[in-house]
């Protein structure tokens, strides 16, 4: 049976339930007992007075009956014409666009509804911005409450006309004039708008064809890998394409080429197959790890880099910021990535992308990004399985955004790093002494600077070789043209941890002194260092008695410049969970507090 999968999107109260209750009820795809329960629940929670609410079989929640809306993603099926067809609605508010991309990731048809009187929305154009986002090739715009303007034809080619300047040119689109909650042109053509000449919504699902069959060279991403014995290794994962035994076929990011040795698919031996779950095992052993591509020898649509262009929608409530790390899985990989560039937003008030240096919940962007590792992929456009990712918070683990690459910057697999002769033990060594990086952090007024000072005296006593690293010194030199904003301070805080991470491999023992207020920022300092090579010192002296000292006079501008910056200052900065100590300097004197870290740390 060919299965077909439906998307539903729009803006709140555009009926997106409601048409998918009028399909199941009018294919006869509910029982009995399900028309009994609709009928109680329509005269407890509808919102269509005496007749039936048909979005309440939809509608699941508790939360979602009472308010009349949908939250989470409904998934229903129905059989309709030797056809089997699973309908995903998603809900309609600004806040639960993730769950939209989830909805309309893997389906094949999306129906898009406008309220005719509404007309076009910013949610409208965000959909189809969604939907044009996840290449999706058949959309059916579904012109809903056209009872409610007498069935006017002028109003649904006026609508139909301003909706065609927003479709991409590869998108084959319908128009179709409903009323979801009496049925016009839902599963059968109305007999009040003989002015419309097309066919039913149910009617171009059934007729639209599919392109699922088309011909795939091979590859496979590495899901697991699994050892019988110690003698063999066997990769498994989701074949796409045509495979046989002694076939050649290379391994990426790697490069080596490898002939097939054996093909296991349920547990049988097989001599080939075709877009299937494998296990593959090959006849010379290399290292292969879980996210490594198996590609044929002649797939020119894969191919390996470190630094892309890529397009995403933000799903988190979280601002993506140049200079922050995340966690990159794309198929089966993780890598860790930096974003290096933001280059612009999307402007739904006027259909434009406009510049921007970081991207807010619900925008999609295009942005720049570095992978530590060298990985595995293909834009979106050729194979969109391994041309799509999702961004993961590393310090909790949330889904940031999801993205698709449009293509590998020029400087991608052209930089390689060479490595020195001479390793940071040797200049340890030479220096007797254990590099590390002591980063303290803190209010402004604290006492950060001046327990830096103190404490690489007393090193120096000790013939220590050592350099501090503060950060208004920094704003001086290498991050003059930083300002004060949340990019620019997450920017200060990468250039200094990454100077520090030089230093450290120079053997120094390096002390940084910087406010560094967000946990983020110095989550991905820490992660640049060996473990026992950096040590967070939280200098955590009490907000009142920092704004009695106010060294740099930042809080008395905080008081009386109107929009002064605040961050760093009050409430904005985010205090360490686990520092490796603390420190309060208006409990102890600078010289206790510096025995305190030598005692700790050295």
């Amino acid at each position: 049976m060919n299965i077909k999968k439906v998307v539903t999107c729009g803006s709140v109260d555009d009926g997106k339930s409601t048409l998918i209750g009028r399909i199941i009820f009018e294919t006869q795809n509910i029982l009995n007992d399900q028309k009994l329960k609709l009928k109680k629940l329509s005269s407890r929670f509808g919102t269509t007075g005496s007749k039936l609410d048909y979005a309440l079989l939809l509608d699941g929640l508790q939360d979602e009956r009472e308010q009349g809306i949908t939250i989470d993603v409904a998934h229903r099926y129905i059989n309709y014409k030797n056809q089997r067809l699973v309908f995903h609605d998603s809900p309609g508010h600004y806040q639960y666009i993730a769950n939209v991309i989830t909805a309309a990731s893997n389906c094949d048809i999306a129906i898009l509804l406008i309220d005719v009187k509404k007309g076009i929305l910013e949610q409208t154009i965000r959909h189809l911005k969604i939907l044009n986002f996840l290449n999706l090739k058949n959309i059916i715009f579904a012109l809903n409450k056209i009872d409610l303007v007498k069935y006017d034809k002028k109003i649904f080619f006026k609508l139909k006309k301003n909706l065609e300047k927003n479709i991409q040119s590869n998108v084959k689109s319908s128009f179709v004039p409903i009323s979801a909650l009496n049925g016009d042109n839902v599963v059968f053509k109305s007999k009040k708008m003989k002015w419309y000449k097309g066919k039913s919504i149910l009617d171009i699902i059934n007729l639209t064809l599919l392109n699922k069959n088309r011909q795939t060279k091979p590859y496979l991403t590495v899901q697991h890998i699994h050892r019988p014995n110690r003698l063999v290794r066997r990769y498994l994962g989701e074949l796409k394409g045509n495979l046989q035994v002694n076939q050649k076929i290379k391994i990426l990011p790697s490069g080596n080429t490898v002939s097939v040795k054996s093909i296991y698919s349920n547990f049988k031996k097989v001599k080939k197959i075709s877009n299937s779950p494998v296990s593959l095992d090959f006849k010379e052993q290399f290292a292969i790890s879980k996210g490594d591509i198996i590609s044929g020898l002649n797939n020119k649509q894969i191919s390996t880099g470190n630094a892309f262009n890529a397009e995403i929608v933000i799903t988190s409530d979280e601002q993506l910021i140049s200079g922050r790390q995340y966690l990159l899985r794309i198929h089966n990989k993780f890598s860790k990535i930096t974003i290096t560039r933001i280059k612009s937003v999307y402007n739904f008030q006027n259909n434009t992308n406009i510049k921007a240096n970081l991207l807010s919940s619900n925008d999609i962007g295009q942005i720049e990004f570095c992978t530590n590792d060298i990985i595995p992929f293909s834009t979106f456009d050729q194979i969109d399985d391994i041309g799509r990712f999702i961004l993961i918070d590393e310090v909790n683990f949330k889904i940031v955004g999801a993205g698709k690459i449009n293509f590998a910057l020029r400087r991608s697999g052209n930089i390689f790093k060479t490595a020195s002769e001479i390793s940071q033990k040797n200049r340890q060594d030479l220096k007797h002494q254990k590099a590390k990086c002591i980063w303290l952090t803190g209010l402004s007024g604290s006492g950060k600077s001046t327990i830096a000072q103190h404490l690489e005296k007393e090193l120096f006593l000790r013939s220590k070789h050592t350099y501090i690293l503060d950060g208004d010194n920094l704003r001086l030199g290498i991050n003059k043209n930083l300002g004060f904003s949340t990019v620019d301070r997450a920017e200060n805080i990468r250039r200094i941890a990454e100077i520090a991470k030089i230093m450290v491999d120079a053997g120094l023992i390096v002390i940084v002194a910087a406010i560094s207020p967000f946990k983020k920022d110095r989550h991905f300092a820490k992660s640049l260092f060996q473990k026992k090579e950096f040590h967070e010192v939280y200098v955590n002296t009490p907000l009142k008695v920092c704004m009695k000292r106010d060294p740099k006079k930042l809080y008395k501008k905080l008081k009386t410049i109107k929009g002064f910056n605040k961050i760093g200052l009050t409430g904005s900065y985010e205090k360490p969970e686990d520092p490796s100590m603390k420190i309060d300097t208006s409990k102890e004197t600078i010289n206790n507090s510096v025995k305190k870290i030598l005692k700790c740390i050295f």
